[in-house]
C-alpha cells in the first residue's frame, strides 16, 4: 500500500488536534476502603492529546493519565481524577492562558459530583498534578518534505523551545502560587517518527532531545519532577506506536508511560507523614516502636506488629506503641505495622521502619537537635544523663510531645527499680502491651504508686500534671520510706476543687521546689510534656537521693 506524504501527514496531524471529544463519565458509588496512613489522592491532569489519550486511530480514548488513575483506584488511594483541562492541540500558551480565565470545563475523570470544574480551585484541591505540555509548540515548526526530511528554521525552532521553557515555568509558578504543596509530575516526549529514515533519525532525535531540554529547563527552581519517555517508547516503537501515519501512542504505549509516572510517584511522592512510624533504642536488646493512627481511626479494630515476615503482636487500636525484645545487636530489622478495621480489611499500604540496634553502649547524651532555644534544654540534657529519658532516632527529644501514663509510670518504676509481687494483672486494658510494660505497671499499682478507675488504667492516655504530682509524692514516700507532709497549702488558685491528697502532692512539691507553677496557677488538668515530665522527675530524684 503506498503511503501518504508525510508533510499531508503532519497537516493532517495538526488539523485533528485542534478538534476533542469529551465524553463526560460519572462518577461510581465508593467501595468500603482499607485502613490507610496516606491521605486520598485528588489527581488533575493537565495537558496536550497526550493526557487527553488521542489513539493512533486519531480517536479520543485512554491516556497516561487514565491509566495512571485507574492505577491509583486501585491501590485505594484516588478520590478523584480529572483530565477535563488536558486538549488535544494545547501549546503552553493555551494553559496559561486557561489559568488567567480561570476557565471552566467538563469533568473527564473518576470521583466527581459535578459535571463541570474551574481550573484554579482544581488546582488548589489537587494533591497530585502532572503535566505533558511543549510538543506542539516546537512540532509545529517542522514540516516535511514528499522524500520525509524535516524542514525547518533553526531560529524559529530556539525561539519556540526558549517560549517552551520560560511558559512551563510560568505554568509551574501559578500552579505552585494556587497550591504550595502541589506534587506536579511533569512528562519528558518521545521520538514521534521513529519510522522515517535512518538518516533523518539524528535530526529527528536533535528536536526531540532539545525538546526535553527545554521542558527541563522549565522546571529548574521548582519541585517538579520530569518523567523521561524517550527511551522507553524508543525500545519497542512498534507496539507503542503501531500507526506510522499517527504520532499517538497505543494503549500499551499509554500504559508504560503510566509505569514511568508510577515509578516516579514511588520514589518522590509523600506517601507517609515524616515519622509516622519511629524507633527507639531501650535497652542493649529491646526497642520501643511508636506509630501515628490511620487516617480514620474509627473504622480501625486492631495494629498488627511484625518483625521481618513474623507477626508478634496484635494490639488493640487506641495502642500506638509496642516494645520488641530479645533483639541481637548488629541485626538489620525490618518492623512493620499493619491496620486492621472493623470488617476484616487489611490496610493495602502498610509503614515500616529498617533499624540496626548499636552494639555500642549508650553514648553520653547527644545534643537533641531540637531542644536548642527550648526552655527546659539543661534538664533535659541532664534527665538523658541520668537515663531519665531518650531521644529519638532522628536525634530529636520532642519536648512538647505528651507523657503517657504507661511512659511515666515506666519511667518511676525503673528509677526505683521495682518488681511486681504477683503475676496477675489488676487491670484489664494492659492485654496488648509488652510484658515488661504489665510488670512496671503492675509494680506501681503494687505499691501504691499509681491507681486505676473501675479495673481500667487508660495506659496510652495522656498523664496530666496532677495526675504526676501524686505519682511523685509516692515516689518520695516508696524510696525514703516515710511521706514527706508539707507545712502549707500551695499558693495556686486552680487546685481547690481537686482532693486533698491530691493538693497536699502537689503543696509538697511546691515546697520541695519540684514543680513551682507559673503565675500563681498549677494546671493541674493540663497534659504534662516530656519537657516538664523531665524537669520534675530530675527534681524529685535529687530530692530522694536517687
Amino acid at each position: 500500500m503506498k503511503k501518504k506524504p508525510i508533510g499531508h501527514l503532519f497537516l493532517a496531524f495538526a488539523l485533528l488536534l485542534q478538534l476533542a471529544v469529551l465524553p463526560l463519565q460519572t462518577a461510581a458509588a465508593e467501595p468500603e476502603k482499607s485502613p490507610t496512613w496516606i491521605p486520598s489522592i485528588n489527581y488533575l491532569a493537565l495537558g496536550d492529546s497526550l493526557a487527553a489519550g488521542v489513539t493512533p486511530n486519531n480517536e479520543l480514548g485512554k491516556g497516561y493519565a487514565d491509566f495512571l488513575a485507574e492505577e491509583l483506584a486501585g491501590q485505594e488511594l484516588l478520590q478523584t481524577s480529572n483530565k477535563g483541562f488536558s486538549y488535544p492541540g494545547y501549546k503552553t500558551d493555551d494553559i496559561l492562558r486557561d489559568l488567567e480565565t480561570n476557565v471552566s470545563k467538563p469533568v473527564i475523570g473518576m470521583g466527581h459530583q459535578d459535571q463541570t470544574a474551574t481550573i484554579q480551585p482544581s488546582i488548589t484541591e489537587a494533591n497530585l498534578i502532572t503535566l505533558s505540555i511543549g510538543a506542539n509548540d516546537v512540532l509545529s515548526k517542522v514540516k516535511f518534505d514528499e522524500k520525509g526530511t524535516p524542514l525547518y528554521k533553526p531560529e524559529e525552532i530556539q525561539a519556540s523551545m526558549m517560549s517552551v521553557g520560560m511558559n512551563i515555568q510560568k505554568i509551574l509558578g501559578e500552579i505552585y502560587q494556587l497550591n504550595p504543596n502541589a506534587q506536579v509530575y511533569v512528562m519528558g516526549y518521545y521520538n514521534p517518527f521513529p519510522t522515517l529514515r535512518a538518516d533523518v533519525q539524528p535530526v529527528i532525535g536533535q528536536l526531540v532531545n532539545g525538546l526535553n531540554g527545554a521542558v527541563q529547563s522549565g522546571l529548574k527552581g521548582t519541585p517538579a519532577h520530569f518523567v523521561s519517555t524517550a527511551d522507553l517508547i524508543a525500545k519497542d516503537f512498534a507496539t507503542y506506536l503501531p500507526n506510522p501515519q499517527n504520532i499517538h501512542l497505543s494503549e500499551a504505549g499509554y500504559k508504560a508511560v503510566k509505569n514511568a509516572f508510577n515509578e516516579s510517584l514511588m520514589k518522590n511522592y509523600p506517601w507517609f507523614k515524616k515519622d509516622v512510624l519511629t524507633v527507639e533504642k531501650k535497652d542493649a536488646t529491646t526497642v520501643v516502636l511508636e506509630w501515628e493512627p490511620v487516617i480514620d481511626t474509627a473504622m480501625i479494630t486492631t495494629y498488627q506488629v511484625f518483625n521481618g515476615d513474623q507477626k508478634v503482636a496484635e494490639v488493640m487500636g487506641p495502642v500506638l506503641t509496642y516494645e520488641i525484645t530479645d533483639l541481637q545487636p548488629n541485626k538489620e530489622y525490618n518492623f512493620t505495622i499493619k491496620a486492621v478495621s472493623q470488617t476484616g480489611k487489611m490496610s493495602i499500604h502498610n509503614i515500616n521502619k529498617v533499624y540496626t540496634l548499636d552494639s555500642e553502649p549508650a553514648e553520653p547524651p547527644v545534643v537533641f537537635t531540637d531542644i536548642s532555644k527550648h526552655w527546659a534544654k539543661e534538664v533535659i540534657e541532664l534527665a538523658a544523663m541520668k537515663g531519665i529519658v531518650g531521644g529519638y532516632a532522628d536525634h530529636t527529644f520532642r519536648p512538647d510531645q505528651s507523657l503517657t501514663r504507661a511512659q511515666a509510670t515506666s519511667i518511676v518504676v525503673r528509677m526505683l527499680d521495682l518488681k511486681p509481687k504477683s503475676t496477675k494483672m489488676a487491670f484489664d486494658d494492659l492485654a496488648y502491651y509488652a510484658d515488661s510494660t504489665k510488670a512496671d505497671i503492675q509494680a506501681a499499682y503494687e505499691y501504691g504508686l499509681m491507681s486505676g478507675v473501675n479495673g481500667h488504667f487508660m495506659p496510652n492516655k495522656p498523664i496530666t500534671r496532677a495526675q504526676l504530682a501524686l505519682l511523685l509524692s509516692r515516689t518520695y514516700t516508696v524510696a525514703t520510706g516515710k511521706p514527706f507532709t508539707p507545712t502549707a497549702p500551695a499558693p495556686f488558685s486552680d487546685i481547690q476543687k481537686f482532693a486533698k491528697d491530691t493538693q497536699w502532692a502537689i503543696a509538697g512539691l511546691y515546697q520541695l521546689n519540684i514543680a513551682t507553677g507559673d503565675q500563681g496557677k498549677f494546671m493541674p488538668n493540663a497534659r504534662t510534656t516530656r519537657a516538664h515530665a523531665a524537669k520534675m522527675i530530675v527534681n524529685s530524684m535529687q530530692v530522694i537521693g536517687q
